[in-house]
């Protein structure tokens, strides 16, 4: 129908996590790279976490991998504070959950996130599986497209 919404996907999908480490439950790493969503200015995005290794062993149904970020360039010259460290998210901005299954397999899992004025942002991942994320073995990535809705034709 005409004006129904349609989404408009951007031609660019970012990495913006590619961890080679372990991470350990209740770590927090990420910062890989920098999404640049200030020329298209999207407001949606959709994130998806792919651990092709394993766990240390099944984690806990029901459990999650969280997405934080930290936004740049907020007033044209500085940056949100602090990044996250450790196991502290520091005051980064949660940005959704990736819901995670008892099993030690490979992973991998989508869900869309509100980029609404966000221009430009790090992301952070925070393991709440209950297990290690084996990454040293193989990579654990986020990767991010963003989209739009527009009207149809």
């Amino acid at each position: 129908m005409a004006n129904d919404a349609i989404m408009k996907w951007s031609a660019t999908t970012t990495t913006v996590i590619d961890l080679t480490a372990d991470l350990t439950n209740n770590s927090v790493a990420g910062g890989t790279t920098l999404l640049d969503n200030s020329t298209e200015l999207m407001p949606y995005a959709r994130a998806t976490f792919n651990n092709p290794g394993t766990f240390g062993a099944a984690p806990t149904n029901n459990s999650t991998v969280n997405l934080y970020a930290v936004l740049q360039d907020t007033d044209g010259t500085s940056d949100d504070t602090a990044a996250p460290t450790g196991s502290d998210v520091e005051s980064a901005r949660f940005m959704g959950a990736f819901p995670i299954y008892d099993t030690d397999e490979e992973q991998r899992c989508s869900i869309d996130i509100d980029l609404m004025g966000i221009q430009k942002a790090y992301f952070y991942i925070e393991n709440k599986t209950g297990q290690t994320i084996t990454g040293s073995a193989s990579h654990i990535y986020v990767k991010i497209t963003p989209y739009t809705l527009t009207p149809s034709a």
